[in-house]
């Protein structure tokens, strides 16, 4: 079944909230407690039913996905938990997903940034060329009221492989991609 996006404004706030998360790195204390309320919180049904316990195959990178963005058209990607302060969303089942040549401050080891997803040293706009939005969505079309932060482990920087078709309201600029499958990789 596709799902179908009925609120046509979000892929606009998305794209907004992205253009806000694309800070430098700042000063933040970043604790456990999204992680930790995610494992003691009961997890939605189709968010648990999202998970994947094998590999999905040929996957393509997120800067080949973006290069022809068809609405409605079935894709597999794989790419990294990166690309933003906040990839995850706290109140709904989003995520940033980046390409995995996106240069992360981790990978420098002269860098001590305190959110080393967020590739904040790399020029802005590689950064919105090398990610596209992924999200579960309800039956309603909208995305799952809940995080998907610390379900089944996952978190910032972990390398996925997503499944989904890409969403009605997708632009070149603004890629998402309702998930029917995500599969984690590493941590």
């Amino acid at each position: 079944m596709k799902m179908k996006l009925k609120t046509p404004a979000l892929p606009a706030l998305l794209a907004g909230a992205f253009a806000l998360a694309l800070s430098a790195c700042g000063d933040r204390d970043e604790s456990a407690d999204s992680a930790d309320s995610a494992a003691t919180t009961e997890v939605d049904p189709r968010i648990e039913s999202i998970f994947l316990d094998e590999e999905p195959e040929d996957a393509v990178s997120v800067v080949e996905a973006r290069k022809e963005v068809r609405p409605g058209s079935e894709i597999t990607v794989v790419g990294r938990v990166a690309g933003a302060m906040e990839p995850f969303s706290e109140d709904y089942s989003t995520l940033v997903l980046a390409d995995k040549s996106l240069m992360t401050c981790e990978q420098n080891p002269d860098d001590a940034c305190e959110t080393p997803w967020d590739a904040c040293c790399v020029e802005p706009k590689t950064i919105a060329a090398s990610r596209v939005s992924v999200q579960v969505s309800s039956d309603e079309g909208r995305p799952v009221e809940q995080s998907l932060k610390g379900v089944n482990g996952l978190t910032e920087l972990d390398e996925i492989v997503v499944t989904g078709t890409v969403n009605e309201n997708s632009t070149a600029e603004n890629v998402v991609i309702d998930a029917t499958g995500i599969f984690r990789k590493s941590s």
